[in-house]
Protein backbone atom coordinates (compact mmCIF):
# COMPACT_ATOMS: atom_id res chain seq x y z
CA UNK A 1 0.00 0.00 0.00
CA UNK A 2 1.34 3.43 -0.85
CA UNK A 3 1.93 6.10 1.77
CA UNK A 4 -0.87 8.41 0.66
CA UNK A 5 -1.25 11.55 2.75
CA UNK A 6 -4.87 11.97 3.79
CA UNK A 7 -5.97 15.51 2.95
CA UNK A 8 -9.71 15.14 2.35
CA UNK A 9 -9.13 15.77 -1.35
CA UNK A 10 -8.91 13.42 -4.30
CA UNK A 11 -6.48 10.54 -3.81
CA UNK A 12 -4.96 7.76 -5.88
CA UNK A 13 -7.17 5.12 -4.28
CA UNK A 14 -10.16 6.85 -5.91
CA UNK A 15 -8.59 6.83 -9.40
CA UNK A 16 -8.38 4.00 -11.89
CA UNK A 17 -7.24 3.65 -15.48
CA UNK A 18 -9.54 1.65 -17.74
CA UNK A 19 -7.16 -0.07 -20.16
CA UNK A 20 -9.67 -1.96 -22.30
CA UNK A 21 -12.95 -0.03 -22.42
CA UNK A 22 -16.06 -1.69 -23.77
CA UNK A 23 -17.13 0.99 -26.25
CA UNK A 24 -14.19 3.39 -26.65
CA UNK A 25 -11.12 2.79 -28.76
CA UNK A 26 -8.68 4.13 -26.15
CA UNK A 27 -8.20 3.72 -22.43
CA UNK A 28 -9.07 6.51 -20.02
CA UNK A 29 -8.70 7.53 -16.38
CA UNK A 30 -11.74 7.86 -14.14
CA UNK A 31 -12.32 8.87 -10.54
CA UNK A 32 -14.87 7.41 -8.16
CA UNK A 33 -16.42 10.82 -7.51
CA UNK A 34 -16.88 11.47 -11.23
CA UNK A 35 -18.99 8.31 -11.52
CA UNK A 36 -21.02 9.21 -8.42
CA UNK A 37 -21.79 12.65 -9.83
CA UNK A 38 -22.44 11.43 -13.38
CA UNK A 39 -25.02 8.95 -12.04
CA UNK A 40 -26.50 11.56 -9.67
CA UNK A 41 -26.17 9.17 -6.73
CA UNK A 42 -27.67 10.19 -3.40
CA UNK A 43 -25.60 10.23 -0.18
CA UNK A 44 -26.21 6.57 0.72
CA UNK A 45 -25.60 5.34 -2.83
CA UNK A 46 -22.38 7.33 -3.12
CA UNK A 47 -21.03 6.09 0.20
CA UNK A 48 -21.85 2.45 -0.55
CA UNK A 49 -20.22 2.83 -3.97
CA UNK A 50 -17.08 4.40 -2.45
CA UNK A 51 -16.82 1.55 0.07
CA UNK A 52 -17.07 -1.03 -2.73
CA UNK A 53 -14.48 0.93 -4.73
CA UNK A 54 -12.10 1.01 -1.73
CA UNK A 55 -12.48 -2.76 -1.17
CA UNK A 56 -11.51 -3.44 -4.78
CA UNK A 57 -8.62 -0.95 -4.61
CA UNK A 58 -7.37 -2.59 -1.40
CA UNK A 59 -7.26 -5.98 -3.13
CA UNK A 60 -5.11 -4.38 -5.82
CA UNK A 61 -2.74 -2.88 -3.25
CA UNK A 62 -4.09 0.67 -3.73
CA UNK A 63 -6.40 0.89 -0.73
CA UNK A 64 -7.16 3.86 1.48
CA UNK A 65 -4.69 3.97 4.36
CA UNK A 66 -6.25 2.89 7.64
CA UNK A 67 -9.23 1.06 6.17
CA UNK A 68 -9.79 -2.69 6.08
CA UNK A 69 -12.04 -5.08 4.19
CA UNK A 70 -14.17 -5.40 7.33
CA UNK A 71 -14.52 -1.62 7.72
CA UNK A 72 -15.67 -1.15 4.15
CA UNK A 73 -17.94 -4.20 4.38
CA UNK A 74 -19.64 -2.65 7.40
CA UNK A 75 -20.02 0.62 5.49
CA UNK A 76 -21.65 -1.24 2.60
CA UNK A 77 -24.12 -2.92 4.96
CA UNK A 78 -24.92 0.33 6.79
CA UNK A 79 -25.56 2.34 3.64
CA UNK A 80 -27.32 -0.62 2.02
CA UNK A 81 -29.76 -0.64 4.92
CA UNK A 82 -30.29 3.11 4.41
CA UNK A 83 -31.10 2.44 0.76
CA UNK A 84 -33.65 -0.21 1.77
CA UNK A 85 -35.29 2.26 4.17
CA UNK A 86 -35.38 4.92 1.43
CA UNK A 87 -36.90 2.47 -1.06
CA UNK A 88 -39.56 1.43 1.44
CA UNK A 89 -40.60 5.08 1.82
CA UNK A 90 -41.07 5.54 -1.94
Amino acid sequence: MDKTTLTGGSSNYYKVFVTDPTTLSEGYAVECNDIIEALDMNFAEGNAFKAIWRRAALRQGRGKPGTTLLYDSEKIVFFGERLVTQAQRE
